[in-house]
């Protein structure tokens, strides 16, 4: 999965509390393992003070595909690729991992870029910019990303 998602996140081990009825992960945190594992993945991208420059990016489209069961006491590891960027917008994807390489599921993200003052979507600069196609460009020099993607910007 190294070639397929180059930036790992931190690892989590599924708890308890993370269960539902089922016994199995609930479905809330395929969402949230992707921000509260995600290693350096957002913070390269612009660095944690970034909203202190007044702006931020927002949530604008999300899918997630549930692929494996996630039980208790699995270890389980977020793992993310840059698909595409414009100015405006980027598309990444998250791949929570298993123990033995299985892709459990995938949260496709398309993040927006908001000037904070106006609330409003606004053209990120050059630097942050050519800081997401540098990623985009060193992820796709690894292997093929070899599923379908269900969510895409132009």
């Amino acid at each position: 999965m190294k070639n397929i998602f180059p930036t790992e996140g931190a690892s989590v081990i599924v708890s308890d509390d993370m269960c539902d009825m089922n016994g199995h992960m609930n479905v809330r945190f395929y969402q949230t393992i992707p921000m509260d594992y995600d290693g350096n993945f957002y913070s390269s991208l612009v660095g944690e003070d970034y909203i202190a420059t007044g702006f931020s990016f927002f949530t604008a489209e999300q899918n997630i595909r549930y692929l494996k069961e996630c039980l208790k006491g699995e270890k389980l590891t977020p793992r993310f690729r840059m698909l595409n960027a414009n100015k405006k917008l980027y598309h990444f994807v998250c791949a929570i991992c298993k123990e033995s390489n299985e892709v459990a599921a995938l949260v496709e993200t398309v993040e927006i870029h908001i000037d904070m003052s106006a609330r409003k979507s606004a053209e990120m600069s050059d630097k942050i910019f050519e800081t997401l196609v540098r990623m985009q460009e060193e992820h796709q020099s690894s292997d093929d990303y070899p599923f379908e993607k269900k969510l895409k910007i132009k």
